[in-house]
């Protein structure tokens, strides 16, 4: 009897794993809500955007509840040189999910173009390497040779690309992930996304800015990922808003044309706590068959300014 519940109980863990790496399939990329307050992630060409030295750490618990669910942290670090022409810097991410989990850092570097007094246009680029580890005890199952009984690990570097255009109220950029790709990989091997971005801030009154923006992502093999946002700045130091998330069909999609699955939507808050610390704060409620397990991201940012350094730059930060 108990060779036979220890038996459905390998078999259930098994299920719930397969579920979960399948998920990791879909999701690829590590997913974050707060991108919105510093994009390097996504766009190499946003490093040194703020034009100060700026640190960023970020973790996520996605779906709470659910055993192996994904949870990320990120530690990100840039800033300028040359002038304030030359944006430079770091992104170091680790994600779990299951069994599986990925190391990665990337080092950013991002040419700072100016087009008018407030116009500029950054070119990025961030090489990186990535370590893959699938860790087979924690799937309990020890006598399947498919499954390794330990852990193995493979790296290989990667790189990505952007552009990013922005005025003192307006944004837009275009970025590549993934474009190195390896299909001799045991590991799931990532597909390359292509990130779009755009916002606006408008006055609605001396102490209320709003700030609507928009995010897609596209693999050109799944329905692309599209986060719409609104945000009011209140006194030029609270940011409150939500995004919604949901996934549709736009290009090169032959089956289910036009198909729409809403996904989640996340309410986020940010605080300029003092001109140099800034905490945010997300919750996600799913809208799919995860409903019942939400997801929680916090953030702290930190400016390192110098004293001689003049600092209007950063009341506020718009983008």
């Amino acid at each position: 009897m108990k060779s036979e519940t220890s038996m459905k109980m390998r078999i259930c863990y098994l299920l719930l794993a397969l579920l979960l790496t399948t998920a990791a399939s879909a999701q690829q990329n590590p997913q974050y809500s707060q991108y919105i307050f510093n994009s390097m992630s996504l766009n190499p060409a946003y490093t040194g955007s703020k034009n100060v030295l700026n640190l960023n750490a970020f973790h996520r618990s996605q779906w709470t509840g659910i055993e192996g669910a994904p949870n990320t942290q990120t530690l990100a670090l840039d800033g300028v040189m040359a002038n304030d022409r030359l944006g430079v810097g770091l992104n170091m991410t680790r994600d779990e999910l299951g069994a599986q989990s990925t190391l990665s850092i990337y080092a950013n570097a991002a040419v700072k173009l100016p087009l008018s007094e407030n116009a500029v246009i950054s070119l990025g680029i961030a090489p990186g390497l990535v370590q893959y580890t699938m860790d087979g005890s924690k799937l309990g199952i020890g006598d399947d040779p498919s499954i390794p009984s330990g852990k193995e690990t493979s790296i290989r570097p990667d790189v990505k690309i952007g552009a990013y255009f922005h005025t003192p109220r307006f944004y837009a950029g275009v970025s590549a992930s993934d474009l190195l790709q390896y299909q001799d990989m045991d590991q799931v091997e990532p597909e390359r996304h292509f990130y779009f971005t755009t916002g606006y801030v408008l006055d609605v009154s001396p102490f209320v800015k709003l700030k609507p923006s928009v995010l897609i992502k596209e693999d050109f093999n799944a329905p692309a990922n599209i986060d719409l946002n609104g945000f009011v700045l209140l006194g030029n130091r609270l940011w409150l808003g939500s995004s919604y998330r949901t996934s549709m069909n736009l290009i090169g999609k032959a089956e289910g044309e036009g198909i729409k699955r809403p996904t989640a939507v996340a309410f986020i808050g940010e605080l300029q706590v003092v001109k140099t610390l800034r905490l945010g704060y997300s919750y996600d409620k799913m809208l799919n068959g995860l409903g019942g397990f939400n997801t929680h991201e916090v953030s702290v940012g930190y400016y390192f300014i110098k004293k001689k350094k003049d600092t209007k730059m950063l009341t506020p930060q718009y983008f």
